[in-house]
């Protein structure tokens, strides 16, 4: 049946904002320029082999009634490291997390549209 998770649609504002954002700050490739096409113009975001995020504009508003309760979680090799990139790229840490463990953790931030996202990895 299912094997995981193929992509999370995000719904947004302002799709140029998103992809900026998504590629200069997070360091996602863009794979489907979907700007082009008539509607929701769907363009979808991933690494060099596949696409995980998909953006939706909406000019009306980003996050749809019910508004998202949670947030997306990207898995990274080191979390420190990919932290320092994220401050140098002007990211805003809002909030942090570590494992009961303590071998592993979590930042959170904001991006467009108010969609809360968060890195995760061990220590």
């Amino acid at each position: 049946m299912l094997k995981g998770v193929d992509h999370i649609d995000l719904v947004v504002s302002d799709m140029d904002e998103a992809i900026a954002f998504y590629t200069e700050k997070l360091g996602l490739k863009l794979r489907h320029d979907g700007r082009p096409d008539r509607g929701h113009k769907h363009t979808f975001l991933g690494n060099a082999e596949v696409s995980f995020v998909a953006l939706e504009e909406d000019p009306a508003g980003g996050v749809r009634e019910p508004p998202l309760q949670g947030h997306l979680a990207f898995a990274v090799d080191d979390v420190e490291v990919t932290r320092k990139e994220l401050d140098k790229r002007g990211v805003e840490i809002t909030g942090e997390r570590t494992d009961e463990d303590g071998r592993a953790k979590s930042y959170y931030f904001t991006g467009p549209d108010g969609i809360r996202l968060e890195i995760y990895g061990r220590c």
